[in-house]
């Protein structure tokens, strides 16, 4: 691989059609398979406490809205939106940080974006709010809060590059 080159995956995905009883079929493999695990008492158990970690760290802007004890109405006021806009947000799967920062900080929250690695985790300075970006420049800037003097270990080479 050339410097610089970012690697390419050449598989392919198998395009056959599968008929509608193929597909059955596999809904009802896995259900099957679902149903024996759950029919032995540890195994049920482990899986209802897992299902229950999952909820606990888990919630949609519907349930931050409720949890917090607002309306829609006084979510729509705060925002500057309506409240027909605030009930679609509520069901949308993408949408701006910028909208969600809105959404709660109208519900008495603060933002915070985290990536997480498999090394540890990253809080993202993204620039709007408190972020003052750089001191010396006065520039607003979206910055990672990284200690450069520990670098994180450089990802190993492919043995074709």
């Amino acid at each position: 691989m050339a410097e610089g080159r970012i690697p390419v995956d050449t598989a392919h995905v198998d395009e056959t059609e599968i008929s509608d009883e193929e597909f059955r079929s596999a809904g009802t493999a896995q259900a099957e398979m679902k149903e024996r695990v759950l029919s032995q008492p540890e195994a049920r158990a482990r899986y209802g406490a897992s299902l229950e970690e999952i909820r606990r760290h888990q919630a949609t802007l519907a349930h931050v809205r409720r949890a917090r004890g607002f309306a829609q109405s006084a979510v729509a006021e705060l925002t500057g939106m309506n409240q027909s806009e605030v009930s679609k947000l509520e069901r949308r799967s993408d949408m701006l940080i910028s909208t969600l920062r809105k959404f709660i900080e109208a519900t008495g929250g603060e933002l915070h974006v985290v990536a997480n690695y498999p090394e540890g985790s990253v809080e993202l300075r993204l620039p709007w709010g408190s972020v003052s970006g750089s001191e010396e420049t006065g520039e607003k800037t979206g910055t990672l809060p990284i200690d450069v003097r520990h670098p994180a270990p450089a990802l190993e080479r492919s043995p074709n590059g």
